[in-house]
């Protein structure tokens, strides 16, 4: 399935870009090349059909990769294979940027809620990339404070990150996809 030539460059470019990758999830999912690329074919639909949003999107495959898998999820309700009780299990594609590259937004949006000592470490440390030991330097700190002190306003944010951004995560943990426009 290839891009049409009246949608617009941004969904022709990411759909070119992640096409193949999303194949492989569905098919490795649906487990039947017609049923993939049916489900493929509404990924694709769905893009071009929020193609105004599409094209303001910070990280597109994110946004590709949560459509088909509310795909997968629908094609298992109307087979009747999953009655919604409970979650089917699905392994994401883990993305190519950092947790911290990726939710980049919705940190900014989160931030100025937490604690000023939260935003301050999480600022100074995650987001320029001053080393802990330099900012235990200049806060007073003991480097062991200072590692703690991070951690706990990292946990702290990442439960902001969870409510407000509808973070899904893969098997291993690690963040797949976000809603990167949730207020």
């Amino acid at each position: 399935m290839t891009a049409k030539p009246n949608t617009h460059p941004c969904i022709e470019s990411a759909w070119q870009a992640h096409r193949g990758e999303l194949r492989g999830f569905l098919l490795r999912h649906s487990g039947d090349r017609d049923a993939a690329d049916d489900l493929l074919q509404g990924v694709y639909t769905k893009a071009v059909a929020h193609r105004a949003n599409f094209c303001q999107l910070d990280y597109p495959r994110a946004w590709l990769f949560r459509v088909a898998h509310h795909q997968w999820i629908d094609q298992q309700r109307r087979a009747r294979r999953w009655t919604g009780e409970e979650t089917p299990e699905i392994a994401f594609e883990p993305q190519t940027a950092t947790p911290v590259e990726s939710l980049v937004d919705c940190i900014n949006r989160a931030l100025p809620g937490c604690a000023p000592d939260d935003a301050d470490i999480i600022q100074r440390c995650d987001l320029e990339g001053m080393r802990q030991a330099d900012y235990a330097t200049h806060h007073d700190l003991s480097l062991p404070a200072t590692k703690a002190r991070l951690r706990r306003a990292r946990q702290r944010l990442g439960e902001r990150l969870i409510e407000r951004c509808d973070i899904i995560f893969d098997e291993q943990g690690l963040i797949c996809c976000h809603s990167a426009h949730r207020g």
